[in-house]
């Protein structure tokens, strides 16, 4: 019961890494909120923390636009009293050759990954100061790692490149009373993932010196570390959830 009367939202919570996170978190006492943009998959979250005995609070807001999250933000804060952990979960990519890339789709990717980011953080952290205290968990992953970048979504390898930077950067601004860390995942079998080829996976795996993809609860389990007690003394610091892939 980690969590027992904190509370927590979580951006993109609607499926995978985001949702296992918002479930984890109920299980241990959290008071939870979740926002996305797609209704359905929430409606689906929803169901299961229903199932489960949990109330799930569900708001709809696109994190790239300034006055949607405020809304949320408001709305989360209205609900639960305050707000002690934000998880910024949000992201998108755009595959696509580098030759065939366009200044849209760059626009996109950025204003989700990085800019949505730093706007939730900024309107979750003036609730935070107020009270004092405050975790703020970014969501980068391992092809925002120096080499690991790919091709074919440079943009979204710089964005998250990008979220780490910002990670470091809000530690210093928002010390000593807010915490703020990145946990960048490693291969993740989500829904994002499943439709890949077989083929693709298999390279996947190769390249984890654990020989697997890694499954939701891993990332989530990272997540919930660094949003507990157990991290009060760590800031500012890049957590690596990838099976040992950054080793090659």
């Amino acid at each position: 019961m980690r969590f027992k009367d904190k509370a927590a939202l979580i951006t993109g919570g609607g499926r995978g890494i985001g949702a296992t996170t918002a479930l984890m978190m109920l299980e241990e006492g959290g008071r939870v909120g979740i926002v996305d943009v797609n209704e359905a998959n929430m409606k689906k979250v929803t169901e299961t923390a229903r199932s489960q005995g949990y109330h799930l609070k569900t708001l709809v807001g696109d994190v790239s636009k300034k006055d949607q999250v405020e809304n949320f933000m408001e709305a989360f804060v209205k609900e639960f009293g305050r707000i002690d952990i934000l998880v910024n979960n949000a992201g998108i990519a755009i595959s696509r050759p580098f030759l065939e890339k366009t200044v849209e789709d760059w626009m996109k990717t950025l204003e989700v990954n990085l800019i949505g980011t730093f706007l939730c953080s900024q309107a979750a952290a003036k609730y935070m100061l107020a009270q004092k205290s405050g975790k703020i968990i970014n969501i980068s992953s391992i092809r925002g790692i120096d080499h690991c970048g790919r091709e074919g979504v440079m943009d979204y390898s710089a964005s998250k490149g990008a979220v780490i930077n910002l990670t470091k950067t809000m530690a210093k601004e928002l010390a000593p009373h807010i915490n703020v860390n990145t946990v960048a995942p490693g291969h993740t079998l989500t829904e994002m993932t499943q439709p890949l080829p077989e083929e693709v996976k298999r390279v996947m795996i190769e390249g984890s010196y654990l020989k697997r993809m890694a499954q939701p609860e891993d990332i989530a389990k990272a997540i919930l570390f660094l949003a507990s007690e157990d991290a009060n003394f760590i800031t500012g610091q890049l957590l690596l959830v990838d099976g040992g892939f950054s080793l090659k």
